[in-house]
């Protein structure tokens, strides 16, 4: 396409139209459920898995690093394909709910190895602490440990949100109707009046508008809590409230 194309109006009449952009907000609408599903059950299932191997127990901590390690060494992509015909043999056909179902899998796989990292960044000398005062081992995880290591994985958990909202645009390889497939559908030689470049080009806004929203969150989140020179002194107030209770 010429440059002098980009800007000819009957590239972007189409969004003068406002069923065009019921078309577009519907698939919107679809990557937001995507997104929130799976941004909700990998956070939680990522921190489960977190805890699992870090667990002084093999029965715990051995699936989970197995589970880790496969799941991270395969591509996103594998995991959709996976999903949706695996479940298809169990007649489930819906490729929303296959396409959410891998999101989770993978970035709950990447969510438990960041943290990991937060749990062992937490220094030794709070967890004999919290131990010395009679805290169990679940109850210091709970009460110490937990809370701050949560503070100071923002940024890395942060960007992980930012690449699983993104990575919600391979689902339309198996029939999703999202964002980025309803973009498809309008400059796939129908004539909506929507050009290549074009569309391409509000998908582009519409996914940066998102990520620097979450962005912006993580930045908030951050400087609200990450990295306080209090947090030490509120995991001591939390013991001593335990060690009251």
């Amino acid at each position: 396409m010429q440059a002098g194309k980009l800007f000819e109006a009957r590239y972007w009449e189409g969004f003068a139209d406002p069923t065009v952009w019921q078309f577009i907000l519907t698939g919107l609408q679809v990557t937001l459920i995507m997104a929130s599903v799976s941004i909700v059950g990998s956070l939680i299932f990522g921190s489960l898995l977190a805890l699992a191997r870090v667990s002084r127990h093999p029965v715990l901590s051995r699936p989970a690093t197995g589970y880790i390690e496969l799941i991270r060494a395969l591509p996103l992509l594998y995991l959709i394909f996976f999903a949706y015909f695996g479940g298809a043999r169990f007649g489930v056909r819906e490729p929303l709910f296959a396409a959410t179902l891998a999101l989770i899998a993978y970035t709950s796989a990447v969510n438990a190895e960041i943290v990991r990292a937060g749990i062992l960044s937490i220094e030794r000398g709070q967890v004999e602490a919290a131990r010395a005062l009679g805290l169990g081992y679940w109850s210091t995880m709970r009460l110490v440990v937990l809370p701050q290591a949560f503070r100071r994985v923002i940024p890395p958990q942060v960007s992980q949100l930012v690449t699983l909202i993104k990575d919600t645009s391979l689902a339309y390889i198996v029939g999703t109707t999202e964002l980025m497939r309803r973009i498809f559908i309008l400059y796939s030689g129908f004539e909506t009046g929507v050009g290549v470049i074009q569309g391409l080009f509000v998908v582009a806004c519409i996914y940066f508008v998102l990520n620097f929203a979450l962005s912006s969150v993580g930045r908030w989140l951050e400087v609200r809590g990450a990295g306080s020179p209090f947090a030490a002194a509120a995991a001591a107030k939390r013991v001593a409230a335990a060690e009251a209770a």
